[in-house]
């Protein structure tokens, strides 16, 4: 099994809904996937597994966390093969998602980490300029997932935006998040 974690101590970055659209991405391309969620406000789309012997069965496990970190987010970090640090491109995102690479990295985890820029406008000032930081800073950003009203309305919907709204310009970015954690976990099979 290979754990994807997603973390950051700030609320309404996407956690949950990235967590469910690469859920849905991996199930699409034939894979088993534990959803698990720490969060106590729950809203995703998938059915939160709670029997960790099924979970051990399939080939991935994707943990969706509270805004606010718990003491316990150090265990579920060295757990981790990869951890997935989602972040708005707002100035008020900065600081929480810096705390929350470093309680990462001093988690001890091995887990690559990574970055995915949420309700990214590719055309707003604010969002460029966070990139170019983001790359001046040497960064890992592993997703730039463009703004998109069919992400939301499809959670609603209880279906992944894929099956919401096939032309969603989502879901490019989706996809290709699946197929870069899907070249990971072979790179850590080997």
């Amino acid at each position: 099994m290979f754990t994807v974690l997603f973390l950051n101590q700030k609320g309404g970055v996407g956690k949950t809904t990235l967590a469910d659209e690469l859920s849905f991405a991996l199930e699409r391309r034939g894979k088993t996937v534990a959803f698990v969620s720490t969060d106590p406000q729950g809203g995703s789309v998938h059915e939160v597994c709670t029997d960790p012997d099924f979970a051990e069965t399939c080939d991935f496990q994707i943990v969706d966390t509270a805004g606010a970190l718990s003491d316990g987010m150090g265990d579920w970090c060295r757990a981790a093969d990869v951890i997935l640090v989602p972040m708005l491109p707002s100035t008020r995102d900065m600081e929480p998602t810096m705390r929350t690479l470093d309680i990462a990295h001093e988690s001890g985890t091995r887990a690559d980490i990574y970055l995915v820029v949420n309700s990214y406008y590719a055309f707003g000032r604010l969002d460029r300029q966070l990139m170019e930081y983001l790359e001046t800073e040497q960064l890992p950003i592993i997703a730039k997932v463009p703004r998109a009203v069919a992400l939301s309305q499809a959670a609603g919907e209880g279906v992944s935006v894929a099956e919401f709204e096939p032309r969603s310009h989502a879901i490019p970015a989706l996809e290709e998040l699946a197929d870069k954690i899907l070249e990971i976990k072979e790179k850590n099979d080997e």
